[in-house]
């Protein structure tokens, strides 16, 4: 994680770094760095986590990009040496191959935030505080449940420190509690009814998973005919039992990290069809909490609503 974080930092640093101080021979060769550099950085900008490193930096590269670009617009210089037609015609072919690559890469990225029809609309299971999507929206780019029948709309959350992080540091650590949304209260989403509850898994030690209870602790509530799923709950924090009706002021559990997963955090989704009160083998619904689809970058703000 450490270097993922460390990635998502460097490369955009050095694209910046490039541009600005490369000395471009023409408007075209400039141009051509300029849609190519920018192009780049706004697909990782779409995909980064930027919550291991901090979401503040998320805005600061596409600023540094454009005082970078027009800087070395300034610079632009016919060079004193004559440049063989070679050298010039490969160093154009170069650029609109990234510029094409990376536009058609962006392009896939930014997909995900194309809404779905019948899109269901909930309220946020997190009720205090600052959070962010890890996986979230309509496309494998910016969700990685897209492909997981019935997880394809489901959003992953954690929360976010003063410094805009998920965690203590980069890297997050094996103690639970460096996690900030670690223990954060889980509301119900919508009214409904509890139709499963499972509060028998213990957490365990970032890194560690549990890939044979995918779900680890986790609440299914019946909603309108559909099934939301909480996953990943702390044991001994649920607080409701099979058959308990909820709305929105209920508090459910507390969130923990059991089953599948490699950190702290809050998955949800909702899903229709397959078997009655089981989890994973229905028909994944889009849905929208605060009238928003939620997508990978997306902050959810409650810190004013409690």
């Amino acid at each position: 994680m450490l270097l993922i974080g460390l990635f998502y930092i460097l490369i955009p640093t050095i694209l910046i770094l490039v541009l600005s101080y490369k000395r471009h021979s023409s408007k075209l060769n400039w141009f051509l760095s300029f849609l190519s550099t920018g192009v780049a950085i706004l697909f990782i900008w779409t995909i980064a986590r930027w919550e291991i490193v901090s979401i503040y930096l998320r805005p600061v590269f596409p600023i540094l990009f454009l005082i970078a670009a027009i800087y070395s617009f300034k610079r632009i210089k016919k060079p004193e040496k004559f440049e063989s037609k070679v050298a010039f015609f490969i160093g154009i072919g170069l650029n609109i191959l990234v510029i094409f690559f990376m536009s058609v890469m962006s392009f896939l990225a930014l997909r995900g935030y194309r809404i779905p029809e019948n899109t269901v609309e909930l309220s946020s299971p997190l009720k205090s505080g600052k959070f962010i999507i890890l996986h979230g929206g309509s496309r494998p780019m910016v969700n990685a449940h897209f492909h997981v029948n019935p997880q394809n709309y489901a959003i992953d959350i954690v929360g976010l420190n003063e410094f805009g992080m998920r965690a203590n540091s980069i890297g997050g650590g094996k103690t639970l509690k460096n996690y900030k949304i670690y223990g954060e209260p889980v509301y119900s989403p919508c009214k409904g009814k509890i139709i499963l509850v499972v509060d028998e898994f213990e957490d365990l030690q970032p890194p560690q998973t549990d890939t044979k209870n995918i779900a680890g602790n986790h609440i299914l509530i019946e909603f309108n005919g559909n099934e939301i799923l909480l996953a990943h709950l702390k044991k001994g924090s649920i607080k409701v039992k099979v058959g308990d009706l909820v709305d929105t002021n209920t508090v459910l559990a507390q969130v923990g990290n059991t089953g599948n997963t490699s950190e702290p955090h809050l998955h949800m989704h909702l899903e229709s069809g397959g078997e009655p009160n089981t989890i994973l083998n229905g028909k994944g619904i889009p849905f929208k909490i605060n009238n928003r689809l939620l997508v990978r970058g997306d902050v959810l703000d409650e810190t004013d609503k409690n």
